[in-house]
């Protein structure tokens, strides 16, 4: 995420402007990591693990999708 540049100009601004700003504020307050002690009944090897799969769900209904 740090690698993205921030600017906050109104130029060709699209509706996921903010998304930005909103995946530096899970990343702050340890989402994915507070949710990798979640127990969902799959396997740690699993393709897509538990924590994964809810922060897709969260960051996409965020998103509108």
């Amino acid at each position: 995420m740090h690698k993205i540049k921030t600017e906050f100009s109104l130029h060709n601004a699209t509706n996921f402007g903010g998304v930005k700003v909103f995946l530096e504020y899970l990343e702050k307050i340890k989402l994915t990591k507070t949710m990798r002690n979640l127990s969902g009944g799959k396997a740690f090897n699993s393709v897509f693990p538990l924590p994964r799969i809810l922060l897709y769900l969260i960051v996409g209904w965020m998103l509108g999708c």
